[in-house]
């Protein structure tokens, strides 16, 4: 039940909130981001309640909604942020079920998939899954118009320091947030440039054509890429160092190479930035991240370490021009009606290593809890595609580097477009591309 204590505050909403909320039938969404932490030790409701209300007041947009602006043929969108609320927590005990972990995983799997009614804050809300004595699963299941992948270790990391306050019975101790959801997106809504706006008209003229979008209907499904071992990955990083690049910019040409035979020479990637890059942001819960287009013409490069080469200039010259990709639209010079707004079909989003997300929390009277991040298996989510998504594109890829060097991750794609058998094609695609880099003596 959610209650709120005063009247809400209007904040203009970021334009890739505008777009979602503005794509939406009857103001509802389905598109809700799983995270979930495996919990061993006394832990009650209680403790759950307490933190989740502290990190609800903490940050604006576990109590932000959305409303569309009447009147004009181009209404904005508004955020609304409730000055109070409560979180939204179900007690569930599998504890008697035949298999409470996989019962707990269909529960998450079942619940990312609820729909939202976009101006009803929070939307987001959290499970707390009893699988036996003293083991849990604290599962949230959050919106990514509020939410995003950084934000989930901003949220493990303050979720652990509230949990331990609660167990130590002291008031949490938190950094300060020198900057708010709001403040970043009246900066982004602010952002404009005369240079980079002719350097984004000029880059992005006479745009390639695009891949069909997905019908709506169906489901997003993944394919996992064969993981290539941390050696290999190791030596595309120190090939790519060598001609002014990095890992991810290896993946990236890899990438272009494994979709040259179906998307041509000319290629135009949405490549994800996490937004974090003002003082403060690194703090904040919220969807920052922006994608970043990158337009290279793979036919230019004689081999693949030119074409690495090649790949990391055309990214830094658009980092060094960079402005929100929904001014970006507003500025190239092709009319994008007929391609429903798209500068590109095919995202791409490279994560490196980072340290498995664990805790453990001792009270005062010796009582010890451990918490850890659980895997959920991006596999078996397979949200539903309706109308309410304009972000959609036909293949999304993500990599992902290990602690222990491995590289891998997964393609996703719309099953009306790209069947399981064809998906799988595309990963095998890619990794073949990328092992035959890496291989390559010349490197």
């Amino acid at each position: 039940m959610t209650r709120t204590l005063a009247e809400p505050a209007h904040r203009p909403a970021s334009y890739y909130q505008r777009d979602w909320v503005r794509a939406c039938a009857a103001g509802r969404s389905y598109y809700s981001l799983p995270i979930a932490w495996d919990v061993e030790g006394p832990f009650d409701a209680e403790a759950v309640r307490v933190t989740l209300a502290g990190l609800t007041e903490r940050h604006a947009a576990l109590r932000t909604g959305f409303r569309i602006r009447s009147g004009g043929p181009d209404p904005d969108v508004d955020q609304i942020v409730m000055p109070s609320l409560e979180a939204d927590l179900t007690v569930i005990d599998l504890a008697g079920a035949a298999d409470p972990g996989a019962s707990a995983d269909a529960h998450i799997v079942a619940e990312s998939q609820r729909p939202r009614v976009l101006d009803r804050p929070p939307l987001w809300h959290a499970s707390l899954l009893r699988l036996g004595p003293d083991r849990f699963v604290l599962a949230l299941f959050v919106h990514h118009l509020i939410f995003d992948g950084w934000s989930h270790g901003v949220l493990h990391d303050e979720l652990v320091r509230c949990c331990r306050a609660v167990l130590q019975g002291r008031p949490a101790r938190l950094p300060r947030l020198a900057l708010h959801l709001a403040d970043h997106t009246a900066a982004e809504r602010a952002a404009r440039d005369a240079g980079h706006e002719r350097w984004w008209r000029e880059r992005l003229r006479d745009l390639p054509p695009l891949a069909p979008l997905p019908p709506v209907g169906g489901r997003f499904i993944c394919a996992p890429i064969a993981p290539l071992p941390a050696p290999a990955a190791e030596a595309l990083r120190r090939g790519a160092a060598e001609r002014g690049g990095g890992l991810s910019t290896a993946l990236l040409a890899a990438l272009l190479l494994a979709r040259r035979a179906h998307a041509g020479d000319d290629q135009v990637v949405g490549v994800t930035r996490a937004g974090r890059d003002r003082p403060g942001a690194q703090r904040v819960v919220g969807p920052l991240l922006d994608h970043l287009p990158v337009r290279v013409d793979v036919s230019r490069s004689r081999d693949f370490p030119a074409l690495v080469a090649d790949v990391a200039r055309a990214y830094r010259e658009a980092l060094a021009h960079q402005l929100p990709l929904g001014r970006i639209r507003q500025v190239v010079p092709d009319d994008l009606t007929a391609r429903r707004q798209r500068l590109f079909d095919t995202r791409y989003n490279y994560l490196p290593a980072a340290a498995p997300l664990a805790a453990t929390l001792s009270a005062p009277d010796g009582r010890t809890v451990r918490i850890a991040a659980r895997p959920i298996d991006p596999l078996r989510l397979s949200p539903r595609h309706t109308e309410d998504h304009p972000e959609v594109l036909p293949l999304s890829y993500n990599l992902r580097r290990d602690p222990d060097g491995t590289l891998g991750g997964d393609v996703c794609g719309h099953d009306g477009l790209y069947p399981p058998e064809r998906l799988a094609t595309v990963a095998g695609e890619f990794a073949a591309a990328l092992a035959e880099a890496a291989a390559a003596p010349r490197w």
